[in-house]
């Protein structure tokens, strides 16, 4: 298959999952006009349509059914290649893709990387910052540092420790709770929050740790943070509010098909020390 199928089929299948040309081409990285022709060159290369245009957005045709399976396979194949060859590199030197949450990635990651930049001069490290998960399987990152109760399948790694939890405000009393939105409903504090405080004790609320803290220093209301933000921020306060002790365990874990791969295998060492460090603080 030449690279130009491929991309046809790349570009399909992300407009299959996004539902949009618009959505497809953020999370290409590209244009709108690049899915449009590329979804028109898989159409007339197939010599059938795919897609049907709807008031919600791109949807698959009936009959295009197996096509979009067909495709899904071939995209399983080239991966499962891509994984494989990545894992096959044995040099320790190259690029190496670290994925974390925002506030991890701006508050406790940057010095470490620093650090091991310079034991490894010879690796070039990247940050990717948010809070929705990157899935490692088609190598959009290499290593994953995440706070989770557990891995996802076909992950392995270490725990460098537990990550806990306070509540924090602008040191007023009667604060209102915020909410936890977004990425972060599905958190342990938030489940807490559904279950122990009632809708009129809620106020406005965000899906970013780091956009809560400056809310809670702005006195917006009180909510539960990483408890690494106090010495971060010495604007917030550690709230007197009773809450259970809250800690996830922090993951350092990369696919287990690269695991072995000697660049990814230094870094996830190193950062399994690191941060066990600095969580011990």
């Amino acid at each position: 298959m030449n690279n130009e199928n491929w991309d046809n089929i790349r570009y399909a299948l992300a407009v299959s999952k996004h539902g949009s040309l618009n959505a497809a081409a953020a999370a290409l990285g590209v244009t709108h006009a690049t899915v449009l022709r590329r979804v028109a060159a898989c159409e007339e290369q197939n010599g059938c349509m795919v897609f049907q245009k709807g008031p919600s957005g791109y949807s698959v045709l009936p009959e295009a059914g197996a096509i979009l399976s067909a495709m899904e396979s071939v995209e399983d194949a080239v991966l499962s290649v891509e994984r494989a060859i990545v894992g096959a590199n044995r040099s320790p030197l190259g690029h190496v893709r670290i994925t974390s949450t925002d506030s991890l990635c701006q508050i406790v990651l940057p010095p470490i990387l620093n650090e091991i930049s310079h034991l490894y001069p010879g690796l070039k490290l990247t940050l990717l910052s948010g809070n929705s998960h990157h899935d490692l399987s088609r190598l959009t990152a290499d290593i994953t540092v995440r706070p989770s109760v557990k891995l996802g399948e076909g992950l392995i790694g270490q725990q460098a420790g537990m990550l806990s939890f306070g509540v924090f405000d602008d040191g007023c009393p009667n604060r209102k709770w915020m909410r936890l939105d977004g990425a972060l409903s599905r958190s342990l504090p938030a489940k807490w929050l559904a279950e122990n405080v009632s809708a009129d004790e809620m106020t406005n609320g965000a899906d970013s740790f780091l956009v809560l803290q400056q809310m809670a220093a702005s006195g917006v209301g009180k909510t539960i943070l990483p408890s690494f933000f106090v010495d971060a921020d010495p604007r917030l306060h550690r709230s007197h509010d009773v809450i259970p002790e809250f800690e996830v365990p922090l993951w350092v874990a990369t696919l287990d098909e690269i695991a072995n791969t000697p660049r990814f295998a230094v870094v996830q060492r190193a950062l399994v020390e690191c941060l066990a460090n600095v969580l011990a603080e």
